[in-house]
């Protein structure tokens, strides 16, 4: 893998990230030391690339991992949610999630595996 592939990868990592925090962009940017012009840049730029190489989901690979639901000890939650753990990412889903989004983050996550 070359360099701007890995910046590339490496971004669309970020950009996963940043979408799944839930946070302004300006906040995200300050908490992970990157410009608000370097996250619309990229944005664009993965966003322009996606539309031309979307995967064709009849061709990707698919793979199902084993699931475990687990209520943290003592906990009251007010709303339905669920929490993915894939390796060190923490993906927490709450009521009314864009499966859309979902589908991008998990296909950024497992690109690189």
């Amino acid at each position: 893998m070359n360099a701007n592939e890995q910046r590339r990868q490496d971004w669309q990592a970020r950009i996963a990230a940043y979408r799944a925090s839930g946070l302004t962009m300006k906040a995200w940017c300050n908490a992970n030391e990157c410009s608000v012009e370097q996250l619309k840049y990229w944005l664009y730029k993965i966003k322009r690339g996606s539309s031309q190489t979307t995967p064709d989901p009849k061709t990707s690979h698919v793979q199902f991992v084993p699931l475990a639901a687990v209520d943290p000890p003592g906990s009251v939650f007010s709303a339905p949610f669920l929490i993915l753990h894939i390796g060190e990412i923490r993906v927490e889903l709450h009521s009314g999630f864009d499966p859309k989004l979902l589908r991008e983050v998990i296909y950024v996550l497992t690109s690189s595996c």
